[in-house]
C-alpha cells in the first residue's frame, strides 16, 4: 500500500509540474545567461585569483556553462506531450541532468584544488549562499516564502 501511495504521489507531482511548465516564462535564456555571468564575475572578484590560477578559472567557467536555451526547449517540449510520454521524457531529462551534474562536480573539484585555503572558504561561502537563494526561489515562485518552503525536521 505504501508503494502505491508513493507512486500516486510521484504521478501527481509530475502531472502538476508539467502542467505548470507553460506558466513559466523561461525566455530565450539570455537573461539567465547574463545573471550567470554576473554571478561568476562576483565570485571571480571575491577570490582574487593569482595569475597562475586564471587558467584554472577559465577552464572551470567553460566546463560549468549552462545551456539555458536547451532548458527552455525541453520545457516547451514537455508542455506538448501527453502525460505518459511527458513522464518518460522527464525521466530522460533527469538522467541527462545527472550526467551534467557529475561533470559539473568534477570541474568544481578540479578548480577547488587550485585554490588556497582562504579562497576555498570564500568559494564555499559563495556556493552556500547561492544554494540557499536558488533553493528558496524554487519554492517561492509557488507562493511560499523561502523560509517556509522546506518543512522543519
Amino acid at each position: 500500500m505504501k508503494k502505491m501511495s508513493v507512486l500516486v504521489a510521484l504521478f501527481a507531482v509530475c502531472v502538476f509540474a508539467s502542467a505548470n511548465v507553460a506558466a513559466h516564462d523561461y525566455g530565450n535564456g539570455s537573461r539567465m545567461a547574463a545573471m550567470h555571468a554576473k554571478h561568476q564575475a562576483r565570485l571571480h572578484d571575491k577570490l582574487k585569483l593569482s595569475a597562475a590560477q586564471e587558467a584554472a578559472w577559465k577552464t572551470f567557467t567553460e566546463k560549468t556553462k549552462h545551456d539555458f536555451a536547451r532548458r527552455r526547449a525541453a520545457h516547451e517540449e514537455l508542455a506538448t506531450l501527453p502525460t505518459p510520454a511527458r513522464m518518460d521524457r522527464m525521466l530522460a531529462l533527469m538522467k541527462e541532468a545527472e550526467g551534467r551534474m557529475a561533470e559539473h562536480a568534477a570541474a568544481v573539484k578540479e578548480f577547488y584544488a587550485q585554490l588556497e585555503p582562504q579562497q576555498q572558504k570564500i568559494f564555499d561561502d559563495h556556493a552556500k549562499a547561492w544554494f540557499a537563494r536558488s533553493h528558496g526561489m524554487r519554492h517561492a515562485h509557488h507562493g511560499k516564502p523561502a523560509a517556509a518552503a522546506a518543512p522543519a525536521k
